[in-house]
């Protein structure tokens, strides 16, 4: 799992899930879905994360590990 969080408060969760109902039917690669908990700012807002938010950490890194 991976976690974004934006300077707003928005955060996006990113997991990879295998489908199939048995072995031989799951993909070779799994498939990411993203879950959206957006902050009390941006709660009806059309994009999540928006335009104007800055990635601030992901997977609980903070700001400096984004910019090395």
């Amino acid at each position: 799992m991976e976690t974004e969080v934006y300077n707003c408060g928005c955060r996006v969760r990113i997991y990879e899930v295998e489908f199939g109902e048995s072995k031989n039917d799951l993909t070779e690669r799994p498939s990411r879905i993203a879950d959206y908990s957006p902050c009390s700012k941006h709660r009806n807002a059309g994009r999540i994360p928006p335009q104007e938010a800055r990635l601030v950490k992901v997977r609980g890194e903070n700001e400096a590990f984004l910019n090395e």
